[in-house]
């Protein structure tokens, strides 16, 4: 295979999977979309007896069909793949890592090819890749000579490129301030506009309450800190200063952390080219909803004990969300003034 230049953050040739040491490990309760000829490859392959009972037992049939999306690997009633046992896959271990569906191969990683450019990097999602970003002083981006296949393709011109390392470069700038940071970003997509919503007397707390009871359901840590979000600060949003306040001395570095994650989120999602059918103002209220989230959900879920594992899953859980799903488009559809939430 020839080498080929890729753009990637630096942490990301050396990252590795936990495995069985994974705390909410990406087998359980994730839709795993496997391609038809992945299925017919999988349930007539040579293996074991306990292997095959196991594939053969691993599918459902989606609502609509493609080749693309075929089957969903089904969850046993634990919610976990049936195709493994304590984080450890029965296929990899017994046919080796190239007989997985290109997701389980693959995930969290992310190969695209941007206009010219090619582009690898991890998604947020994973518990893992969040430990490295707090663990990081700077997502740096190098390039480098790799012999990897692009799997999704996008069609950017250069001057589009330059675009989506523009916006990253203006997140990195410590000079200010993270919010502020955003708002430039915002203000650089549609000034006008920015300014209507980020003047709303609209409440952001009581919104993005609100919008979180869309969400509650699209993963299992998710929607518990849904739950504590709703019950702790639905009956007395003075709470929310308060636990504010105290999670901002527990984690006097969260603003440089909550920079590489969001910003490693933005590279993985080619933002601002995030999704064909939203446009860049769409796309700039997902990233104010974005931030006002990410605010919220880890002060809700660290308030007792300020634990940093609790920090990562609240990460990871909402960007299991904003990574794999249509995010930015549709919370631009169902939130009006999305600039309030950077008051959060």
């Amino acid at each position: 295979m020839k080498k080929e230049k890729w753009y990637f953050p630096k942490y990301y040739p050396s990252f590795a999977c936990k495995a069985d040491a994974c705390r909410n490990t990406c087998c359980s309760s994730w839709r795993i979309p496997v391609s038809k000829e992945e299925f017919h490859r999988l349930v007539t392959m040579e293996c074991s007896k306990n292997l095959n009972r196991r594939i053969q037992n691993a599918f459902i049939v989606p609502e609509v069909v493609t080749d693309e999306v075929y089957r969903y690997i089904s969850f046993n009633w634990l919610g976990q793949c049936p195709i493994q046992e304590k984080g450890l896959c029965y296929l990899h271990r017994e046919k080796g890592e190239e007989f997985l569906p290109k997701i389980c191969r693959l995930y969290p990683r992310s190969l695209k090819r941007i206009g010219n450019y090619n582009v690898a990097c991890c998604s947020s999602s994973c518990e893992r890749v969040v430990e490295i970003l707090y663990d990081y002083d700077d997502l740096e981006i190098v390039t480098e000579q790799m012999e990897e296949t692009p799997q999704v393709f996008y069609s950017i011109s250069y001057d589009g490129f330059r675009q989506i390392r523009s916006f990253q470069k203006i997140l990195q700038d410590r000079s200010t301030t993270l919010l502020q940071s955003i708002i430039d970003i915002c203000k650089i997509i549609n000034d006008d506009e920015f300014d209507r919503d980020y003047d709303s007397d609209e409440d952001p707390l009581s919104a993005a309450i609100l919008l979180l009871k869309r969400f509650s359901e699209s993963n299992q840590i998710l929607g518990k800190i849904c739950d504590i979000v709703s019950e702790r600060y639905g009956n007395d949003p003075s709470l929310y200063e308060k636990d504010r306040d105290a999670f901002e001395e527990a984690f006097p570095d969260w603003m440089t952390f909550f920079e590489r994650v969001i910003n490693n989120s933005m590279f993985y999602e080619c933002f601002p080219f995030v999704d064909e059918r939203a446009d860049q103002t769409q796309v700039y209220k997902g990233l104010c909803i974005c931030y006002g989230l990410l605010r919220l959900l880890c002060i809700a879920n660290t308030y007792k004990d300020h634990r940093k594992d609790d920090l990562v899953d609240a990460v990871s859980s909402l960007f299991h969300l904003i990574d794999h799903t249509t995010f930015y488009y549709n919370v631009s559809l169902i939130s009006g003034n999305a600039a309030i939430f950077l008051k959060l």
